[in-house]
Formats: structure tokens, sequence, C-alpha cells
């Protein structure tokens, strides 16, 4: 019965996926109400009422969990914008702020928590992956130079993102997109 194999493997996926979200929960609520550096994996799982094996069948350390969670966000955003004919820097801001604002809690909960500096490691991380699948053009996206231009771009946005985490994200994406691309535009042509 090779489909009743498959079944098992979605239920355990599934099961680890919960389990995940259940560990990401409680670590945020702790982060909440203390530093992060004081947060022990025990209070972690105690919280998330689950086993302690468990959270190390999943992570190694606390900070897998936030590597995890901003591994499944960047993914998220990777596949929530489709390809563009052109570099808009009107289009990149409004979609690029409007996911980041979705996450305003947990951005502005990892500054708080100061870590600021991993939202920056995190998002770099993929970024070459993410501004390949922006790009339409196939002969672009698989040219060498998109490497050097993937870094250029995403640098600078993550750079306006941590400013306006620290400010409080008050703006509304929409506002933050449009001052961004003014000032952008007014010095590239």
């Amino acid at each position: 019965m090779p489909w009743a194999k498959g079944m098992e493997m979605d239920g355990h996926k599934k099961q680890r996926e919960q389990s995940a979200r259940m560990i990401e929960a409680a670590l945020f609520e702790l982060m909440d109400e203390k530093a992060f550096e004081q947060i022990t994996v025990s209070e972690i799982v105690k919280r998330a009422d689950v086993a302690r094996r468990t959270f190390y069948r999943l992570y190694k350390r606390k900070e897998d969990v936030i590597h995890c969670y901003f591994g499944r966000l960047c993914r998220d955003y990777g596949n929530t914008y489709p390809a563009l004919d052109k570099y808009d820097v009107n289009q990149i801001a409004s979609d690029y702020f409007e996911f980041w604002y979705q996450h305003r809690e947990f951005l502005l909960l990892m500054d708080q928590s100061g870590l600021g500096e991993m939202v920056y490691y995190e998002i770099s991380r993929v970024s070459e992956e993410i501004v390949k699948k922006r790009i339409g053009s196939e002969k672009v996206r698989n040219g060498q130079d998109v490497r050097f231009f993937a870094y250029y771009s995403v640098g600078g946005f993550i750079l306006l993102l941590q400013h306006w985490i620290i400010d409080g994200m008050r703006e509304t994406p929409e506002q933050y997109a449009q001052q961004v691309s003014r000032a952008i535009l007014k010095y590239m042509r």
C-alpha cells in the first residue's frame, strides 16, 4: 500500500509544521515579555506545550526558530509577486513595503528585542533569488551581473526597511513607497 506511506509522510509533515508554528508563537510571546538572550529553550517548549526533543528535532538553537521563520517569509515574498517586464522602482517599492507591513508586529518585535541586524541578514541571504524571480527577461535573469544588481538593489531596500522599522513603521506602505520612489528616481535620472 504505497499510498498509505505517502499519507503518513503528509501527516508527519503537518505535525512538524504545527509544532514549528507553536514554537514560533511561544518564542515571539516570550520576546515580547523579556530580552531574547534571557529566553531559554525550556521556557519556549513549556510555553509551546511541546516536548524538548521536538524542539531539537526541528532546531539546534533558539536563533534557528527566527531563521526558519524568516526563510518562510522570504519564500512567501518571492512567490507573491510576479516577474516584471522592466525594473520599476515604484512597483518594487510598493510591493516590498506592502509585504513587510503585513509582518509589522514581528519586525517591530525584532527591533524591540535588539535583533534588527538579523532582519538585514535574513533578507539579504535570499536577495539574489528574489531579484531573479522579479526580473522578467530570462536572458537578464541568468546573466552574471544579476548578482551585483541584486546586492545593490536589495541592500538599499533593506536599509530603507530598517529605517522604517526604527521609526515605528508609522507611514502606510503606500506613503513610504512613494517617498522612497520619489527620492530614488530624483537622483537616478
